[in-house]
């Protein structure tokens, strides 16, 4: 039988189930220990670290909503789309990607060394490691280097290369309540026959978390989807089958191709 993915009971029922089986087939897979081909080495070593935080980024999130949390959650839930997703990236876009990476974190430890310096009253300057200027083979490789670069640090740029620029709104929502926005106000307030009230609880309760619920799953098994093809033995894949054939989901929604090339 295939169910129809969707905001229904039943469906919410199934995700409730299979989230804790992907994480359960995560954990066996890196308790046992991963062997990873050495062509696939250099990309593993940053999915492997986005991966444990997706999976934990999940728990929380279920652990959250499950005690009655719902927008004060929305960071983590953004989190965990934006990881998904940049995992794919990773894995779709190679060593490129691993070096734009690593450019895009020395420059935030550069800018954040920089705050620091400027505004604490430290008694020594705090000085970022030094690193070797980026050299490229031709200017092909400047270019690609410069593109996932803007996709790494916009997410939109990001999701619009893999044309799934409808994934952004979504993203963008789970920033209103990520930021110091009205969003975060308006959810407490309510306006009754013409009296402002507030209410000790966001509005709307466990209603307004059901795509929220929904979407956990997918992101788990799309950052699943992303590592587990370069790990010797494929070793999520079966889990990776059922839940999508158990959830009704389509298998596009997993290892996104570019719609939009590198050059």
């Amino acid at each position: 039988m295939v169910y129809k993915f969707g905001p229904n009971e039943q469906c919410l029922r199934r995700c409730r189930v299979i989230i804790p089986v992907i994480l359960q087939a995560a954990e066996r897979v890196t308790t046992q220990g991963v062997r990873v081909p050495s062509e696939h080495q250099t990309v593993v070593y940053p999915l492997m670290g986005w991966w444990q935080f997706t999976n934990r980024t999940a728990q929380a999130l279920v652990s959250l909503y499950d005690q009655g949390y719902t927008i004060e959650a929305a960071p983590l839930m953004r989190n965990l789309m934006g990881h998904a997703y940049a995992m794919n990236w990773l894995a779709d876009s190679g060593e490129p990607a691993v070096v734009a990476l690593g450019e895009y974190w020395r420059e935030h430890k550069r800018k954040l060394a920089n705050n620091v310096n400027e505004t604490w009253n430290l008694p020594e300057v705090i000085t970022p490691s030094a690193s070797e200027p980026l050299v490229f083979a031709n200017p092909e490789s400047e270019r690609i280097h410069r593109k996932l670069m803007g996709e790494l640090e916009n997410f939109d740029t990001m999701v619009k290369a893999y044309g799934t620029a409808d994934v952004y709104p979504v993203y963008r929502h789970q920033s209103a309540y990520s930021h110091t926005t009205g969003a975060t106000a308006d959810a407490f307030l309510i306006m009754d026959e013409g009296k402002l009230k507030f209410t000790t609880e966001p509005k709307g309760g466990e209603a307004d978390i059901t795509a929220e619920r929904l979407w956990i799953p997918v992101a788990l098994l799309q950052a699943a989807a992303a590592i587990s093809p370069l790990l010797l033995g494929n070793p999520m894949k079966s889990t990776i089958d059922k839940a999508m054939n158990d959830l009704g989901l389509p298998h596009t929604l997993l290892n996104l191709q570019r719609t939009k090339p590198l050059l």
